[in-house]
């Protein structure tokens, strides 16, 4: 009965841990994440829910609309992107109203649920390229956290006494580590 509780707890933390935030949810069940398809196949995914995120690489307001330009990356299952994957390609976002440019300034991580509406003709630097179009529906801006993880194994055999073992006496060495991830 107590594994069959611990194990009914750990799924549900589990579940809890990978769920995509209140501003990433979509009407659908399982919205379109492979953005390749959406490139590939635009036709197909016409009208489709969808979730991509990137990094911004352009952000410019229009009249009563901001138009976001993102280079895609693959997501995590609850929405975040992989920092460390190759890029997809670029897909142009439109959001209603007013978007704070200092906020989403280019290099940002950003995640958008929309409807794919179309494409458009645009360049990167002079090359002539094709944008995928979504409609944004919500958006998550993500941040980029460093954690720096340093083991000094001196200190362990630094001691003074007649138990230490006199051949680790003050030899050792110490080992850092830098990881990132993505947080809210």
């Amino acid at each position: 009965m107590f594994r069959v509780l611990f194990l009914g707890l750990l799924t549900a933390f589990m579940v809890g841990c990978a769920s995509v935030p209140e501003s990433l949810r979509t009407q659908s069940e399982s919205p379109i994440t492979d953005f390749m398809l959406i490139r590939d196949n635009p036709a197909i995914a016409q009208d489709q829910e969808v979730r991509l995120g990137g990094v911004i690489a352009a952000i410019y307001n229009e009249k009563r609309r901001t138009r976001i330009e993102i280079v895609s990356l693959p997501l995590t299952s609850d929405g975040r992107p992989k920092i460390d994957a190759k890029p997809q390609g670029r897909f142009v976002g439109y959001a209603e109203g007013f978007i704070e440019p200092l906020e989403y300034r280019p290099g940002r991580l950003l995640t958008v649920v929309g409807k794919v509406n179309g494409q458009e003709q645009g360049t990167v630097g002079e090359f002539d390229y094709q944008f995928p179009v979504v409609d944004i529906s919500g958006r998550q801006l993500w941040q980029v956290k460093q954690e720096i993880r340093i083991d000094d194994f001196a200190r362990y055999h630094d001691c003074i006494g007649t138990r230490c073992s006199f051949m680790s006496y003050g030899v050792g060495f110490t080992r850092g580590e830098v990881t990132q991830r993505v947080t809210k």
